[in-house]
C-alpha cells in the first residue's frame, strides 16, 4: 500500500505545473452557461457563473500548497459547475493544476475542469456576448 502511494505521488509530481497559475479559466461543461474563474497575482480569486437569469459570484483567497506547486488551495469554494442555483458551498477547497487545466481530480479530466484562457482578466466576458 505504501509503495502504491509513493507511485501515485511520483506520477502527480511529473505533471506540468510550472506554467503561471494566474489568469482566467473557463469551465465548458454547460453550453447554456458561462462559468469562469479569475486567479489574481495578489492571492485573490473571483468565480462567476451566469445562465439565463441566474447570476452567481464569489471571491476569496488562494495559495499554492506548500509541498506541491500542482495544488491550489482556496479559502472558500462554491461549486457552480453543474448545479446552477443548487450549487454547493464548501469551506476551504483545492484544485489540481495540470498543464492548462484546474480540476477537482488530479488527472484533470472531470466535467468540472477549468481551462486556462489567454484572455485578459480585466475584460468582462459578459460584454463579449452582446
Amino acid at each position: 500500500m505504501l509503495l502504491l502511494g509513493c507511485i501515485i505521488q511520483g506520477c502527480l509530481d511529473l505533471r506540468n505545473c510550472s506554467s503561471d497559475i494566474k489568469g482566467r479559466y473557463y469551465c465548458y461543461n454547460n453550453e447554456k452557461a458561462i462559468n469562469w474563474l479569475d486567479i489574481k497575482k495578489d492571492g485573490t480569486f473571483s468565480h462567476y457563473y451566469k445562465e439565463d437569469t441566474l447570476n452567481f459570484s464569489h471571491h476569496g483567497t488562494w495559495k499554492m500548497r506548500e509541498k506541491s506547486n500542482c495544488v491550489i488551495e482556496f479559502d472558500s469554494w462554491k461549486s457552480f459547475n453543474e448545479d446552477g442555483k443548487n450549487y454547493e458551498k464548501y469551506g476551504s477547497n483545492f484544485l489540481y493544476k495540470s498543464s492548462n487545466y484546474l480540476d477537482i481530480s488530479s488527472d484533470g479530466s472531470s466535467s468540472t475542469s477549468f481551462e486556462k484562457s489567454r484572455e485578459d482578466i480585466t475584460i468582462n466576458p459578459l460584454d463579449k456576448k452582446k
